[in-house]
């Protein structure tokens, strides 16, 4: 009887558990959705230094960055962060890689060897 009781209650435990997790997951989603960044939108601007020409880039709702650099129109993906940090946006290939902040619209770039400074402007 005793085993019976403290497995009824280990079960009924681990359903409210299981519950408030779902609720939290449930509603941490919503949040998300609603999420707009600040930074949404299309940014245009230029990098110079050892290499140089032009960004395009968009942040899209959610803060996703795609954009296109160079003669080639080589395509960056990366993340602005809610205080306008870059994680870094790189390129497959060649490795461009962009770090700075949208918040101050400037920031650093690195090709291989090569590095040079960036800026950009919301549109």
């Amino acid at each position: 009887m005793k085993t019976k009781t403290i497995l009824s209650l280990l079960i009924l435990s681990c359903t409210f558990i299981s519950c408030d997790r779902i609720s939290d997951n449930y509603w941490d989603q919503k949040d998300q959705e609603n999420y707009t960044s600040r930074y949404m939108g299309k940014w245009v601007g230029s990098y110079t230094g050892q290499g140089n020409g032009n960004l395009i880039i968009s942040v899209s709702k959610s803060g996703n960055i795609t954009g296109t650099y160079g003669p080639n129109n080589d395509m960056v993906l990366g993340f602005v962060m809610d205080d306008g940090a870059l994680t870094p946006v790189v390129s497959d290939t060649p490795i461009f890689t962009m770090y700075g902040s949208l918040n101050t619209k400037k920031g650093t770039w690195k090709n291989g060897s090569l590095t040079g400074d960036w800026t950009l402007t919301k549109q």
